[in-house]
């Protein structure tokens, strides 16, 4: 079936796809046709006129961003009709405009002035004085508005409504004097104000942190990803005399769909802070007193190496930032199994989850695939405050038909959206899950095909999930059976479904059965089916695929498994400890009972918890604590280690769907402070390991070898998008689903819980 159409753009024939609006078909073809209220993901209104073409045959100019495409269609963008269309449209909109260019934030990037230049007359009819407002106005504490800047394109108060969910800005008064402003008894807080400031096309709407702050010709943009949560959206710094001066959005369609929330844009000015950090401090007669790097790392040497020969490797433990780059956890954990000799080592004091039926903890489809889930369940998580965008992925799902259901006791904002609430108790959600198994099971919903072809291992599961007494689990729910029952059909039978849940904290229950429900029901393994354990810090999963976690090596094999332990060893020189370490979440206890006597913290605060934490770090022989900030754990440390924030750092970052992505150095560190990877580099060389690193991508490029699933990974192919692990082979590409049929046998083996699970996944990297 063809889907296309031929038209013909100023007497020249092109073949554009089929149901396009001509706006974006002339652009498929480079043509330009200049737009105001226009935007790509938003609905087409046809309100500023800018886009007037002549079609032949039509009774009148149309709206080009309104106009569908048709076989045949001839049309004029520059004919004399449309060039005066133009023309009109330019003048009439810069009637009242206060033309103030040279102290617009705007000016220099703007479309108005853009389009003046290229569709403008250069001459007004008009000489009437202009109106003016007393500006700015505040629709909020970030966002203002210079009214007489305003072209009434609506674009701001459309993306509020269409993407964000939001009704909150609208259009006040009429004709003439219409205006954009905050309805009635309503307040502009949404997560998302900041993008209304983005797609202005005019100076109207401005950052009160950015205004009159810096001008085009004096700044540049450091392309970078975002350090708030672990979405990874992309965003370009604006920096100015080596300080970030503003955060924009820089699109990268797969993660972020181009928007960026209100953390993301606005929280940059911690790394220009007075308090910073700027060269090593050591506590000396009781207080921290200014050293330099050469006495920091020989004082830690001796103090580590003193702390070895009286108390072992056991008594050694360390906890990287899960904000921090990958390349930082990564040289943290050799640091401490191929130098230290132990496998304490975490990137969190928080629990991990219990569970482990698959190989990978990690999520297994994309963060676009949720586009195309016909279900997507919710297990008591809350993306508008942990992922703010994922929230709009998610509604933009169910603009296309997605159906979510939302688990758990509190009513999120995606309750609004959602096909139905099931509201249970807190912390019951595994639970809820163990009950969709039994639900599977007991009205014989498995996918047999599936199970049979792609799954070992399920009798045990199967048996467990006839003998669960749905009615009593109902009861306790407090949901009726039949809404549990229709819930594991319309999953069942979902062409594709997903299931989110948080992992922090997650229980063996919720996890295992979650994967358990994936499998029963054969969703797993193709872009909309999938399982998602939602991380939150920017780079968690990149500590966990490196292997900063007590109980995962990297490329997340176990440590009980000898093979990659051996394999580990034969890379790095060094006989890798077997025996499982003490987890983040128990390292604190540790070091209170005095089994734990050496501390090294990357971007951890503990002490924050309280005086009963804060005693167990006073136990400590050595605390070591590597910061941007002297944080209430730094003010009890032995020594402190000045470090980089993610603006000031060279690395990767792993998001959420597993895409590895690229961080750069967009402004220089403070003082003598270093980037965090060269301070555990440092010291890994005064304790006499194998870390002679030049540059960060030295280190990944030992990633690559060491860590299976970055097999092929380089800073070259990362690009400017990212890579999903493991990176396929055959063409370089990422891997948008784990677990898919097509990358080889991909057998699931429920009864090795994890420990060998899958038999293999996809081919081997190049």
């Amino acid at each position: 079936m063809d889907n296309t159409v031929k038209v013909t753009i100023n007497g020249r024939d092109y073949q554009v796809a089929k149901g396009s609006l001509l706006i974006e078909a002339a652009k498929s073809v480079g043509i330009d046709i200049p737009v105001f209220c226009y935007h790509p993901k938003m609905k087409p209104v046809g309100a500023c006129r800018m886009c007037l073409v002549e079609v032949e045959k039509a009774p009148k100019l149309q709206t080009a961003c309104t106009a569908p495409v048709a076989d045949g269609m001839i049309v004029h963008t520059k004919s004399p009709k449309a060039v005066a269309a133009q023309n009109s449209v330019i003048e009439f909109l810069l009637a009242n405009h206060p033309l103030d260019c040279p102290v617009c934030d705007r000016g220099g990037e703007c479309p108005l002035q853009d389009n003046t230049f290229g569709y403008g007359k250069g001459l007004s009819v008009f000489s009437e004085p202009k109106r003016h407002f007393v500006k700015p106005i505040p629709l909020s504490s970030k966002v203002l508005l210079d009214r007489e800047r305003c072209i009434m394109c609506y674009r701001c108060v459309r993306f509020t409504r269409e993407i964000a969910g939001d009704e909150t800005l609208t259009v006040l008064d009429r004709g003439s004097w219409s205006q954009i402003g905050v309805m009635e008894g309503r307040t502009f807080d949404s997560p998302f104000s900041g993008n209304t400031i983005e797609i202005c096309p005019v100076g109207a709407l401005t950052s009160a942190q950015y205004r009159f702050k810096a001008r085009p010709w004096d700044i540049k943009n450091s392309p970078s990803v975002c350090s708030q949560c672990s979405v990874g959206c992309n965003v370009n710094l604006t920096i100015r005399e080596n300080a970030i001066a503003r955060v924009l959005s820089r699109e990268n369609a797969p993660v972020d769909d181009g928007w960026l929330c209100d953390r993301g844009r606005f929280n940059y000015q911690f790394v220009a802070r007075p308090d910073r950090l700027t060269q090593p401090l050591i506590r000396r007669n009781g207080e921290l007193a200014p050293a330099t790097w050469a006495e920091a790392i020989g004082f830690l040497r001796d103090r580590i190496q003193e702390t070895l020969v009286k108390r072992g490797p056991s008594a050694v433990a360390a906890v990287a930032s899960p904000t921090g780059t990958t390349e930082e956890a990564y040289l943290l954990q050799k640091l401490m199994r191929a130098v230290i000799g132990s496998n304490n080592v975490d990137y969190t004091f928080n629990q991990h989850p219990a569970g482990g039926k698959l190989p990978y903890d990690a999520a297994t489809g994309s963060i676009v695939g949720l586009e195309r889930a016909n279900v997507v369940l919710l297990f008591d998580v809350n993306p508008i405050v942990d992922q703010p965008v994922l929230d709009l992925r998610l509604k933009k799902a169910v603009g296309k038909g997605t159906k979510i259901v939302v688990v758990g006791p509190d009513k999120i904002d995606l309750v609004d959206y959602a096909t139905q609430w099931l509201k249970v108790p807190a912390g019951s959600a595994g639970e809820v899950a163990r009950a969709l198994v039994a639900a599977v099971a007991q009205e014989n919903l498995a996918k047999e095909e599936f199970v049979t072809a792609r799954v070992r291992g399920t009798e045990v599961v199967l048996a467990d999930a006839r003998a669960f007494d749905l009615e009593a689990a109902a009861i306790r729910l407090g949901v009726a059976k039949d809404r549990l029952v229709q819930l594991a059909r319309l999953f069942a039978s979902a062409g594709a479904a997903s299931v989110l849940y948080r992992r922090a904290g997650a229980s063996a229950e919720l996890s295992d059965a979650v994967v358990d429900l994936a499998l029963l029901t054969g969703q797993l393994g193709r872009p909309g089916a999938g399982i998602y354990p939602l991380v939150n810090d920017a780079n968690e999963q990149g500590a966990i695929d490196v292997g900063a976690v007590s109980t995962r090596l990297p490329g997340h094999r176990r440590v009980a498994d000898s093979g990659a332990r051996q394999e580990l060893s034969d890379l790095w020189g060094k006989a890798v400890p077997a025996t499982t370490g003490v987890a983040g979440s128990d390292i604190l206890g540790a070091a209170a009972a005095g089994s734990i006597s050496a501390l090294y913290l990357i971007g951890q605060d503990p002490a924050v918890a309280g005086p009963e934490v804060q005693a167990a770090l006073k136990r400590l022989d050595l605390l070591v604590v590597q910061d941007a900030f002297l944080t209430e754990t730094a003010k009890l440390a032995s020594v402190v280690l000045p470090g980089a924030t993610f603006a000031e750092k060279t690395g990767t970052f792993t998001n959420l769907e597993r895409r590895v992505q690229r961080l750069r150095e967009a402004v220089k560190v403070p003082g003598e402070a270093r980037q965090d990877w060269r301070i555990v580099s440092d010291l890994g060389v005064a304790l006499g390991g194998d870390f002679d690193y030049r540059e960060a991508s030295d280190v990944l490029s030992e990633i690559a070898i060491v860590v299976p699933i970055y097999r092929g990974v380089t800073l070259a192919k990362l690009g400017s998008k990212g890579i999903q692990w493991p990176r396929r082979g055959a063409d370089g590409t990422g891997t948008e689903s784990l677990y898919a049929a097509e990358d080889e046998p991909a057998i699931i083996d429920l009864s090795t819980s994890g420990e060998t699970g899958i038999v293999r996944v996809g081919s081997n990297p190049a």
